[in-house]
């Protein structure tokens, strides 16, 4: 139970800064009263069981939601300058003006900030597969590399463009 709540570089630093935030807090109540040592070693001591207890809380959070970066690739059925005219017509239908051409097969785009997070970067990237046929590669990541929770945009972002160029492929529009 207690190895789960430290099993990752991220959980570690999610308590290190409850405690020393717990810490500072005490500290600023605590310059107020006269020092003394058991009053010192109950800061400390409180602080500890109040990051131990929202880690506890958090743990599954972190389990759900941490910070991934979403990689996929899709197969579409048409030439490299088709698909990349689809591709760049796609990302500017979602994104607008956010959607920038890298370089001849490579796309950026930097998601706006939400409630959920504080924007991500999606990056699609294309190569000729073989005959008529180009492979497509989606890669999103947060923008923020402080970002301990995505909720799932990452996910999504990809998810949805990806069903998104399927469909448009299929149909052949």
């Amino acid at each position: 139970m207690i190895r789960s709540l430290f099993d990752s570089r991220r959980k570690r630093g999610f308590f290190a800064l409850q405690l020393l935030c717990s810490l500072l807090f005490q500290q600023s109540t605590w310059l107020w009263t006269v020092f003394s040592w058991p009053v010192l070693m109950g800061i400390l001591l409180s602080s500890l069981i109040y990051a131990l207890v929202m880690q506890g809380f958090f743990a599954d959070t972190f389990d759900r939601n941490a910070v991934e970066r979403v990689q996929q690739t899709l197969i579409l059925p048409m030439a490299l300058p088709l698909a990349r005219e689809r591709v760049w017509q796609e990302l500017q239908a979602r994104y607008g003006r956010r959607a920038r051409v890298q370089g001849e097969c490579h796309f950026e785009v930097r998601t706006a900030w939400s409630v959920k997070s504080w924007g991500e970067r999606l990056s699609v990237d294309l190569a000729e597969a073989c005959g008529e046929a180009t492979r497509v590669h989606l890669c999103s990541q947060p923008r923020l590399r402080l970002t301990l929770i995505d909720w799932g945009k990452n996910r999504d972002n990809v998810d949805n463009l990806l069903r998104a160029l399927a469909q448009r492929g299929k149909s052949g529009l």
